[in-house]
């Protein structure tokens, strides 16, 4: 197996930070976090994959080819641009694009209620919330609750009597009012993650811990906006349909 396969590292970007007298600065980082003041941070994260979630002129050595970039909105306050080369391109006439559909508006909200410990594990805000808009097929207002073991067995012994914790809870609000402009009105829920066991199930299922917190997060989206697993049919129709949104993100099968 290749070198790179084995080191994370390797495949980490290599950032260069260059000051305003023009001295440049290498960094190893997977991500970036710019303190604005007055308690404004921009993060900038570097994923793996050839394409991340992060304004940004692109350049090529070359000038024979023009770089592309394709923005997609991903929520009020995220956007995913992806770089492109392309080479041989010839010049075309301008047409009118069609208008694409706004992407659904996700309103989020995030709880850390961990410890030290489970708190350095827990994911990031900026992760949750791309996971669980690639999930979203309607507006809503969700809050994910992180939680310990003892709030998560408490909260499902209170609400599904059952008396152990559980790595995700969905709760949805306003399920079966029959309202007039319910339809038109966000969904409205809570997800809560029981962080320590989201740890031992990623560690016993060899999977990493991020894939299986984006699981979750899709799991439980798809539960809020009325997918269920009672039976095998809607189980298979729910398994395909998260499998088919975490390829999109860059994730296994889960249930591979």
């Amino acid at each position: 197996m290749p070198k790179a396969a084995n080191n994370p590292a390797v495949n980490s970007p290599k950032i260069v930070a260059v000051d305003a007298d023009g001295k440049a600065t290498r960094i190893k980082a997977e991500r970036l976090e710019i303190d604005l003041g007055d308690g404004r941070k921009l993060l900038l994260a570097f994923p793996e994959r050839a394409w991340g979630d992060l304004e940004i002129e692109a350049e090529t050595d070359s000038e024979e080819a023009v770089p592309m970039l394709s923005l997609q909105p991903g929520a009020c306050n995220l956007m995913t641009l992806r770089v492109d080369v392309h080479h041989d391109l010839l010049p075309v006439e301008p047409i009118d694009l069609p208008q694409g559909e706004n992407p659904p508006l996700l309103t989020l909200a995030v709880q850390k209620a961990v410890d030290s410990v489970d708190k350095a594990s827990a994911p990031k805000k900026h992760q949750i919330r791309r996971w669980a808009q690639a999930a979203l097929q309607r507006d809503a207002e969700v809050a994910v609750r992180l939680v310990g073991e003892a709030e998560g067995r408490e909260l499902n012994r209170e609400f599904r009597g059952k008396d152990y914790a559980t790595n995700v809870l969905t709760f949805a609000y306003g399920e079966g009012e029959d309202l007039p402009g319910a339809a038109d009105r966000p969904l409205a829920g809570d997800l809560v993650l029981c962080v320590p066991v989201v740890l031992r199930e990623a560690a016993e299922q060899g999977k990493t811990l991020e894939a299986h917190f984006a699981h979750l997060v899709v799991h439980g989206m798809l539960h809020l906006q009325g997918y269920d697993h009672e039976n095998e049919i809607d189980a298979q129709e729910m398994e395909k349909l998260e499998t088919e949104i975490l390829r999109g993100l860059g994730y296994a099968d889960p249930y591979a």
